[in-house]
């Protein structure tokens, strides 16, 4: 295990071979290894093929198997598209020699256009939620985000399984960010924003049924995410989110992230598993 600094979770090493990539494993309980920590490393892995100063412009993932906690991550990425302006990588994890994840990035030069976005709702600020929770106690906590020390999560709504009622409405909303000191660079940045767009996402689902692991197994199927903006992400960032749909032993799930001056910072959707205990 390495120190537990997020950023630094999220880098990868050159392997043997050209385009091969090694990631640094962390157990998350029960998840094994938390979807995040591949989609944050895999686009490490891409960033390692593509120019500096480019950054991600969309990715989508599967999760094919449970990873292994115990055992290295190797990344290995295919050059499918090089472009002056913009890169295309198939990047897939492999442990033990099976292949348990694969993702397709876009990358790109920034510049300038035109611009809209959605409005960011009106929520309890992040001082206020750390005060009232400093009185109350401490709320829901995904398993891959207990503790602090890697990320912060503090959600901002009335979700808690001990006060569970049927119908409640499919949406969270919580403040994330990452627990490290220093500058990091852009693209080390959307690293760590990948790694956080899969934290809470699958809970949407579950709210108007019961409770996260107790009355549903769930675990992410596929995941993507759509990057406008790039912010400081050690400050704190709201996560708005919602399901849109459950059906077949499935949730759709959906939701952006927007910085404390209400910035557009991605879009993000999953499919995620909904199947009762």
């Amino acid at each position: 295990m390495i120190d537990f600094d997020l950023p630094t979770l999220m880098s990868v090493e050159s392997g043997e071979k050209d385009d091969q990539f090694i990631g640094q494993s962390e157990s998350y309980g029960m998840l094994g290894i938390y979807g995040g920590h591949f989609v944050g490393q895999a686009l490490a892995a891409g960033f390692s093929t593509v120019d500096e100063n480019k950054l991600a412009q969309s990715l989508h993932a599967y999760f094919l198997r449970k990873g292994d906690p115990d055992q290295p991550i190797v990344y290995k990425v295919k050059r499918l598209r090089e472009g002056r302006g913009s890169d295309t990588r198939s990047i897939s994890a492999f442990q033990s020699g099976q292949e348990v994840f694969h993702m397709i990035a876009a990358y790109k030069l920034p510049e300038e256009g035109d611009s809209h976005q959605k409005v960011m709702p009106q929520v309890i600020s992040p001082e206020t939620l750390e005060e009232k929770l400093a009185i109350e106690g401490e709320g829901f906590k995904p398993p891959m985000m207990a503790g602090d020390r890697a990320t912060l999560l503090r959600i901002s709504d009335t979700f808690m399984p001990s006060k569970f009622e049927p119908g409640l409405t499919p949406q969270l909303q919580c403040w994330m960010r990452s627990n490290h000191s220093g500058v990091i660079s852009k693209q080390s940045a959307q690293c760590v924003l990948a790694f956080l767009s899969d934290g809470t996402l699958m809970f949407n689902s579950v709210i108007p049924f019961g409770v996260p692991f107790q009355t549903h197994r769930l675990t992410s199927l596929d995941h993507s995410v759509w990057f406008h903006h790039i912010c400081d992400v050690s400050d704190w960032m709201l996560f708005d989110q919602r399901s849109t749909a459950a059906a077949d032993g499935r949730g759709m799930n959906e939701g952006e992230a927007y910085d404390q001056t209400g910035k557009l910072i991605y879009t993000t959707s999953q499919e995620s598993m909904l199947r009762r205990v």
